[in-house]
């Protein structure tokens, strides 16, 4: 939001899609242009006129255009990106779903995780770039995203071909032979043996967070995991700043850590001989029992550098979820009034790219906040913020946080960055400014 979107960024990501029709390739530009311009409008009103909304509903309609064929550019292009990087990179991985109850009109859509919902399943890999010094990301894309539609009836596991959990090793092995420097990061869902065995053996870094109690090998001794890595002490400590959430102040605290080496069984009652070594690491604050983090990786683990490094790389994680309120709260993705699936997993496979963007555009905002506005800010916005909110915009941070405020952000001390709802709203009432501000001087 700093800046208005690139343009010549999105040409780049969509003028060469795999469809051998110039026409169908340039009209995905122009309606990647008007998701970019109004991404908190309605589909209908990013466009200016009955014939350029009429094309879109064309366009996505062509059996030609999906959701992969869309996003293969802008695929290689991050792959390209991350392995010239001599920097560490993250390839961060989680599962989501659109939801689509309210529209019952809609068909061809399928259950949802709570198997009740009506939607479409997705999974993501987010790519970044990890700055050591200062501790910063620089957002690259998409290395690969799977979009699915679950049967009306499942069938049951034992006679199912392919498991959905296979998504999260099939995601790697999309993205190619990895670099020494790159490391994949998923949460809970992401900590399935076959996944982190078959993941080591293909070259792959991996930081998960736990999930099961598996039987473990330490010092020679077969045991379970959680009940003895809880009863260790802290070898270190690191520090955190947590958002308000509920009767809980926002504020930091203090994270205590303590890691060992281990080595996995596989699961099942034949799993006799213990495989793949791994560093389970055990990251908590006393003050907080609902805090702590489970983590198992096969980075490097000698010095309390290394335990602290891989804490900063996890705390990566959560710009997943950023990416997805991105899609959903930015984009209003849920509140498209598509009547087809498949019209709405090609209009995914647009805004599914350019939400990276708006993502690392929000990125540039928080990790320069010390940056002159006027150097990335268009000078007539400067203008209507400072008139009508009283302010100086000095910095690139006065800036994002007054945009918040025409969005309902307040800006005390203990409300800590805007999320994303006040953001899109203040956006929306200065684009209209800009607007108004246009008209008037015609």
């Amino acid at each position: 939001m700093c800046r208005r979107m690139n343009y010549q960024w999105i040409h780049q990501q969509f003028s060469n899609i795999k469809i051998n029709d110039s026409r169908l390739r340039q009209r995905a530009v122009t309606i990647a242009n008007a998701c970019a311009e109004r991404p908190e409008k309605s589909f209908c009103g990013r466009f200016e006129d009955w014939a350029g909304l009429k094309a879109a509903y064309r366009f996505f309609s062509n059996p030609k255009v999906t959701h992969q064929i869309l996003q293969e550019q802008h695929y290689r292009e991050v792959l390209a990106r991350a392995s010239w990087s001599e920097e560490l990179v993250l390839f961060i991985q989680d599962g989501s779903e659109l939801l689509f109850n309210s529209h019952p009109c809609t068909y061809g859509l399928g259950a949802t995780a709570d198997s009740v919902g009506n939607g479409l399943m997705f999974h993501s890999c987010l790519v970044a770039k990890y700055h050591d010094e200062p501790k910063e990301t620089e957002i690259l894309g998409l290395s690969y995203q799977e979009v699915w539609i679950r049967p009306e009836e499942k069938e049951p596991a034992k006679h199912s071909k392919k498991k959905e959990s296979e998504v999260w090793l099939r995601t790697l092995e999309k993205s190619g032979p990895p670099q020494k420097n790159w490391v994949s990061i998923g949460d809970r869902g992401n900590d399935i043996y076959d996944f982190l065995h078959k993941a080591n053996g293909l070259g792959w870094n991996f930081v998960v967070r736990a999930r099961h109690d598996r039987k473990v090998e330490i010092d020679d001794v077969k045991m379970n995991l959680f009940p003895w890595i809880r009863q260790q002490t802290a070898k270190c400590k690191s520090k955190l700043f947590l958002r308000a959430r509920g009767q809980e102040f926002s504020g930091e605290v203090e994270l205590e850590i303590s890691w060992t080496k281990a080595k996995l069984f596989p699961p099942g009652q034949k799993a006799s001989e213990a495989t793949d070594e791994v560093t389970y690491m055990r990251v908590w604050c006393p003050d907080r029992l609902n805090l702590e983090w489970l983590l198992v990786t096969n980075l490097p683990v000698e010095t309390e550098a290394d335990v602290l490094r891989i804490v900063e790389i996890y705390r990566r994680r959560w710009l997943i979820e950023d990416y997805h309120k991105a899609v959903k709260t930015g984009f209003r993705i849920e509140e498209s009034q598509l009547k087809q699936a498949i019209r709405i997993l090609a209009l995914f496979g647009l805004i599914g790219v350019i939400a990276t963007q708006l993502l690392a555009m929000r990125e540039l905002c928080r990790l320069s906040p010390e940056r002159k506005a006027h150097e990335v800010v268009p000078k007539q916005w400067i203008i209507i913020i400072e008139r009508y909110l009283r302010v100086k915009l000095e910095t690139v941070r006065d800036f994002w946080r007054s945009v918040a405020r025409l969005g309902g952000f307040i800006g005390r001390k203990s409300d800590g960055e805007p999320g994303w709802q006040t953001i899109w709203i203040g956006y929306a009432r200065l684009r209209d400014m800009s607007l108004g501000a246009d008209l008037f001087g015609q």
